[in-house]
């Protein structure tokens, strides 16, 4: 029995030894420790002639020197899955060499020869999806030697350009909010993204009064792209999650403390202080009026404000455009080189429903010397976003007259000046003669100027600035009172001029905190100044006896009425008085316009007593006479209170 009980403990132990024995592995080939070194082989001067690599090699090859024609080598690219390929070919002594990429049908998808002689050529990102051919070959005939082929491969990553991309059939797919790496790898690369608005953007041409709050939220419709991946080119982005925002940014408040006038107050209510609007009872009937009082203009193309973010690569003078599902040009800039940019605020049409946004390696230099700027070392990221200011965003490119963004009176627009120089025009159209008050907020970094611009007037004629407004400082806002307009109005936002290391430069800058521009209308009814009325031939018209009101800014602000007395008979008397305002020492000059239209002063009352009044007595030739009201020392300005000025006849 004890022996029995031996044996079953040794084939115990057996069994288990037997379990315990580790289970073979199969053999996973040998392992690649660094690129394959291979030979070219001739003749290889056709595609089915080429050399095969299908991982990381380099290939010692050789180009002969023909006088008659070019030697080419073609090698063919076959990773057993998708790679993207970064291809260098080193250069020929004393010649320039060429790369060229085919697709499976020989069809040429890129040619590559960026540098000059003896320098390699490099295509840093080819996307591998089954096969491409490559051609190398010098660039002119009769040049040869020795080169080295050099081939990287490495899985494509999530949120990169799959190139080639330079057409917008291979236009990669480029959801709103989402990042994309990239490379300008040569001088003739461009990069070209399809971007679709998504269905939950709110398009608009205006914004509507009080429309302070307006903003849209998006939703994720059922298969949205996770955050961070870009689809595969010829994919169709699901729409994006496009978050909308309140805007924070301050409003106008009204305005106080005006001198009243001698006669009852407009029931439309008047600028610079003048006293409210009359509210409607049943004894007086006036009709309460709460906007400008005239017919709206037609609705503007319903538009979507995008945001574009393309950073810096050193070297690269980038140019981005964005172009409609037509390929028609809406924007376009060329930014400095090795410099970001941050554009705000693009326009592009809500009915297009598809845009394309493309980048380029910008030109530097000039003659022969011009050449087109890349790096195909360093790669840069796009981001594309819709603007959350939406409906009351500004819409780039507005940098000139003809593209003025819409205001609409009673609301406003949000815009940026980014990049530096950048310059924004609005436009207010209106169907009756009205007064408009413009104002624009202050923004951090910024010097911001405000000015009414007039349309050149015939050919060779160039812009005039009627009105300009930069009595504020950084952060400081700017105001146009009064200003009279008809048909179209045009404004313009830039930033100011200042001088540095002894140069003027417009360098202000700010793609982070928008700026406001609101405009508020009263109808035009006569007793209020009509902006510009600061030169002679703009003089506004002033009924004898009847009052009118004004204010004296911004600094240096000359209000100028006239007088026509050329039909009378005899010596008109003339009795003028000028209420006066706080902060500022009103002056009254009384000029006769000569036979030549310059101006002879023929009385004053600027004794510069505060906000007291100031008057004029005399006795008036037939003629025209011109009253001017400004400050008596051209150093203040008082946007908020009203003058008032009043021309009788009499002792």
């Amino acid at each position: 029995m004890r022996r029995w009980g031996w044996v079953c403990v040794l084939a115990a132990t057996l069994v288990a030894c037997k379990d315990d024995k580790p289970s073979e592995v199969p053999d996973a080939g040998p392992v690649e420790t660094g690129p394959s070194a291979l030979t070219e082989q001739e003749p290889n001067e056709r595609p089915e002639q080429a050399l095969t690599i299908t991982r990381d090699s380099t290939v010692t090859a050789d180009l002969a020197a023909q006088p008659n024609e070019a030697d080419e080598d073609w090698y063919r690219l076959a990773p057993p899955a998708p790679r993207v390929a970064d291809v260098t070919v080193s250069g020929l002594p004393g010649g320039d060499i060429t790369l060229e990429v085919y697709d499976r049908d020989r069809n040429r998808l890129a040619s590559i020869n960026s540098e000059g002689d003896g320098k390699p050529e490099r295509f840093p990102n080819l996307y591998v999806d089954g096969e491409r051919w490559v051609r190398v070959a010098p660039a002119r005939k009769g040049v040869g030697g020795a080169y080295t082929l050099s081939v990287k491969m490495r899985a494509a990553n999530d949120g990169e350009e799959h190139e080639p991309n330079d057409r917008a059939v291979d236009a990669i797919a480029l959801p709103l909010g989402q990042t994309v790496t990239a490379f300008l790898g040569h001088a003739g690369d461009e990069d070209w993204y399809r971007v679709e608005l998504p269905e939950t953007a709110a398009p608009t041409s205006a914004p509507a009064a009080n429309d302070a709050d307006s903003g849209a939220e998006g939703t994720v419709p059922p298969g949205a792209a996770a955050p961070g991946n870009v689809p595969t080119q010829g994919a169709t982005p699901p729409p994006s999650p496009v978050p909308g925002a309140e805007s924070g940014a301050a409003t106008g408040t009204p305005e106080e403390g005006a001198a009243p006038l001698d006669t009852p107050p407009s029931p439309t209510g008047t600028f610079g202080g003048g006293e409210p609007a009359a509210a409607p009872t049943p004894e007086t009937g006036v009709a309460q009026i709460t906007d400008a009082g005239v017919a709206a203009p037609p609705p503007e193309p319903p538009s979507v404000a995008l945001k574009i973010d393309l950073s810096a690569v050193e070297g690269v003078r980038p140019e981005i455009s964005v172009l409609s599902a037509a390929e028609a040009p809406l924007f376009s800039l060329r930014g400095k080189e090795g410099e970001a940019l941050s554009l705000r605020n693009i326009g592009v049409r809500a009915t297009d429903r598809v845009v394309y946004v493309v980048v380029k390696g910008g030109w530097t230099g000039a003659g022969k010397e011009a050449r087109r700027t890349f790096n195909a070392s360093t790669p840069y990221t796009l981001t594309v976003t819709q603007e959350e200011a939406g409906a009351n965003a500004e819409l780039e490119p507005n940098d000139e007259l003809h593209k003025a963004t819409p205001l609409t009176a009673g609301g406003y627009r949000e815009g940026f000046l980014a990049p530096k120089g950048d310059v924004d025009h609005f436009v207010l159209r209106t169907t009756e003669p009205v007064l408009a008050k413009v104002e624009l907020s202050g923004v951090e970094r910024l010097d911001l100027v405000l000015s009414m611009v007039e349309p050149a007037q015939g050919d060779g004629q160039s812009e005039t600035v009627l009105l300009r407004a930069n009595d504020g400082a950084l952060k400081e806002p700017e105001r146009l009172n009064n200003v009279s307009c008809t048909g179209a109005c045009y404004f313009r936002v830039e930033g100011a001029s200042r001088k540095v290391e002894g140069k003027w430069v417009k360098d202000f800058e700010n793609a982070e905190q928008p700026y406001r521009i609101s405009v508020s209308t009263v109808p035009d009814n006569g007793g209020e100044e009509r902006e510009p009325n600061n030169t002679v031939d703009r003089a506004q018209e002033l009924a004898l006896g009847k009052a009118v009101r004004g204010t004296v800014f911004p600094v240096k602000d000359s209000d100028y009425y006239r007088v026509d007395l050329s039909d009378r008979p005899v010596r008109t008397p003339l009795r003028a008085t000028l209420l006066g305002i706080l902060k500022v020492d009103v002056g009254l000059y009384l000029h006769r316009v000569q036979p030549d239209g310059k101006l002879s002063l023929v009385q004053t009352a600027d004794r510069a007593k505060g906000d007291q009044p100031e008057s004029i007595r005399y006795s008036a030739e037939p003629g025209v006479y011109i009253f001017e009201v400004r400050d008596a020392k051209n150093r203040e300005a008082n946007f908020q209170d009203s003058y008032q000025l009043t021309v009788e006849e009499g002792e």
